[in-house]
Formats: structure tokens, C-alpha cells, sequence
């Protein structure tokens, strides 16, 4: 079968769409096994732990590809009187007062003897062991992994045992990853990264088929969000503390590959070159707008109205780029026009500015409505 129609007869799912599926199943008094697809790190685990912990079932977690044939074969029963040979089950199937979730991870990836003990246990809910059943209302869930899509060699399922089972391709979207990051507080600087690149980076899926070394996935952006908490709490990262910054670096090229932390960096470098220039812009302002104060009084009104003119210019400017302690500047000039203090009218009897003063007016009608009835009937 060709690569590209491997998936093409079962449906695509986003993490809250496979969620409304596990909180179905869990109504079944038998339900049937679920599995689900997706390269490695894009939150399969996550959802099912999520459920389960939202649920207060038990989860039980294998990860298949680390187990061989004889994690699954428990050990002998010892009994001098027993004529044949009977094995005690593995943990898996000890007895529990909470229902019971089961996850299977890398399972087609895994060997062929440790996949067809899970199948065993995936469409019976049983092993071949003694007292090795499974309530019928356990809900147990498997992942694997997409083959050439991510890299990874998989064994293919026959048709006996695909028709047994719901079967789903997890697609974590970045609109819903983003709102699960905003609820589960990853790291501001992450999520400016992601609303600016369109969360084009969260799944390197390229990185996989160019086989790369380290590649980036929504579980590794978790954890490169605990590093930058560790490194700098929950204040932005600062580019001039260099030794927080050099094992960061460091932290993040091993956890989502050097690809996509140069990308990253280069965004944070960005980033504070435009605050630079924006606080030399501030303090350029900071200057010309103290200068527009002490010149502007009403015994020089008549004299230099273009100091109106600039310090109306200057306070548009200040709201326009949201500097620090704009709005204390413009409620101080909304209270001297106000009481006359600065005289409008008088300053603009021949001279009208030519200039753009829409955020002043905006922000004076919702947050002045005597003001900016001043303002605009003398402009």
C-alpha cells in the first residue's frame, strides 16, 4: 500500500475529539479497544493521562518497545502438589477498586512476540496465564507510530485484527495545542514564538524523515518550558544573562533539536533588539515630551502654539505605543484643558493641527467624556 493511503480510510482526531471518544467508551459496559496513531511526542500519552486522572481511574502504562517476550510470560507457580506447570500474571491484571485504564504505547513498533501477548490482552482483555482477565468495562488504549510519515519502522497489522479495533490518526493542531498550553501555563516566550511562527514549529515532522538527531514535538516544548521557568521564573528570557541563557541553549538543542532552537533563538534575538530600539525611542520621546510641558503654559499659549501641537502629537504617540506611564500623562493634560489650565481654544484661535490624534481622542471619549468634548470641538 502506498505510503500516503495508509491513513486514508480512518479518521483524523484533535486531542479534544479523541477525548469525547475516551469519555464515550467509558459508558460501554465492553469496550472495544482504541488505537491510535501519531509520531512520537505529538501527546497521546498526555490525553490518556489527562483522562484517567480527570476520571480517578487507574492507569496502567507499558511501553511496549522496551519489553521483551518474558515480561509478559510472569513467573511459575510453586506448588508441590500441582502436576503441570501454571504461571502467576504479570501486574497488569492485578485487581483494583477504581476502574481501569490501560495504554500501550509504541505498540507497533514493538517485538512480535511482545505484540501478539498485547493483542491478546488489547481484543480479549485476557492472557494466557492463570486468573489473567481484565474487567469488561477496562478501557484500554494503544499508540503506534506512522511508519516513513515519522521515521520509525512499524509492523503492520492484519486485517483480523484492524477490523477489532477503533482505529484513529491524532492530529494536534496548534490552535488546540495552544489553548492547552495557555490552561497548562507553559512559558510566555513560547507561546509568542508559536503565535508568531503559527505554531509551524511545534512537530518538526520533516525532522523525522530527514532523520535528524533530535526533533521538535509538543512534549518537548513542555519540557523546554520547565528549563526557561527554572532559568528565569515566569519573567521573559533576558539575552544578557549569559550564563542562564548558554544552558538553556544547551538544555533546549538536546530536548527539540539545534534546527528549531536556532529558529527560536534567532526570534528571541529579534525580540530584543526591537525592545532596545523601543526603549530608545521612549526615552527620545521621554525628552520631547517633558520639553512640550514646560514650554506649553498659558502665558505662552498665544505665543507658541505649536508646542500644543507637538505635546498632542507626543501624548497620540505614547498611547500608540503603550509607554509606561501614559495614561498618568494624559489624564494630567485632560484635567488642564479641563480647568483651563491649557487653553485649547485660545492656543488654537489661527492655528489648527494637521496632525493624526486619533488614539487621544479614542482614549479620552471612553475614558473622558468632558475632555475629549473639549478636544473636539476646538479640533
Amino acid at each position: 500500500m502506498a505510503e500516503e493511503e495508509k491513513f486514508s480510510q480512518i479518521p483524523e482526531v484533535g486531542p479534544s475529539e479523541l477525548n469525547d471518544m475516551l469519555e464515550l467508551l467509558d459508558k460501554l459496559k465492553d469496550p472495544p479497544g482504541l488505537m491510535i496513531y501519531g509520531p512520537p511526542g505529538i501527546g497521546k500519552t498526555t490525553i490518556v493521562k489527562e483522562f484517567a486522572k480527570k476520571m480517578n481511574y487507574e492507569l496502567r502504562v507499558k511501553h511496549l518497545s522496551r519489553m521483551d517476550a518474558t515480561d509478559w510470560s510472569g513467573i511459575p507457580k510453586i506448588d508441590a502438589n500441582q502436576e503441570y506447570t501454571e504461571f502467576l500474571p504479570i501486574s497488569l491484571f492485578k485487581k483494583s477498586e477504581k476502574k481501569i485504564v490501560i495504554f500501550f504505547d509504541e505498540l507497533n513498533t514493538a517485538l512480535p512476540q511482545v505484540l501478539n501477548a498485547a493483542l491478546d490482552v488489547l481484543l480479549e482483555k485476557k492472557s494466557d496465564a492463570s486468573n489473567s482477565e481484565l474487567p469488561k468495562n477496562t478501557i484500554i488504549v494503544a499508540a503506534g507510530n506512522l511508519g516513513k510519515e515519522d521515521g520509525t519502522y512499524v509492523e503492520e497489522f492484519s486485517s483480523a485484527v484492524k477490523t477489532r479495533l477503533i482505529q484513529v490518526k491524532l492530529n494536534n493542531t496548534g490552535e488546540e495545542w495552544m489553548e492547552w498550553a495557555r490552561k497548562n501555563n507553559i512559558h510566555k516566550d513560547i507561546l509568542k514564538f508559536m503565535e508568531e511562527k503559527n505554531c509551524k514549529y511545534l512537530l518538526d515532522l520533516s525532522g523525522f524523515t530527514e532523520n535528524l538527531d533530535q526533533i521538535a514535538t509538543p512534549r518537548g516544548w513542555e519540557r523546554v518550558s520547565d528549563f526557561i521557568k527554572q532559568l528565569f521564573g515566569d519573567n521573559s528570557i533576558s539575552l544578557e544573562k549569559t550564563r542562564e541563557c548558554e544552558l538553556l541553549k544547551i538544555l533546549m538543542t538536546g530536548t527539540i533539536g539545534k534546527k528549531v532552537t536556532d529558529i527560536f533563538w534567532e526570534f528571541l534575538t529579534k525580540r530584543e533588539n526591537s525592545y532596545k530600539e523601543k526603549m530608545v525611542k521612549y526615552g527620545e520621546w521621554l525628552k520631547k515630551l517633558g520639553n512640550a510641558k514646560r514650554y506649553y503654559t498659558e502665558n505662552l499659549a498665544d505665543q507658541l502654539p505649536e508646542y500644543l501641537e507637538e505635546l498632542l502629537s507626543l501624548l497620540n504617540e505614547g498611547l500608540k505605543e503603550n509607554y509606561k506611564d501614559i495614561d498618568k500623562e494624559v489624564k494630567e493634560f485632560a484635567e488642564k484643558i479641563k480647568t483651563k489650565e491649557i487653553d485649547i481654544k485660545k492656543a488654537l484661535k489661527t492655528f489648527l493641527p494637521t496632525i493624526d490624534i486619533k488614539d487621544l481622542k479614542e482614549y479620552l471619549e471612553k475614558n473622558d467624556k468632558d475632555a475629549y468634548k473639549i478636544l473636539i470641538e476646538e479640533n
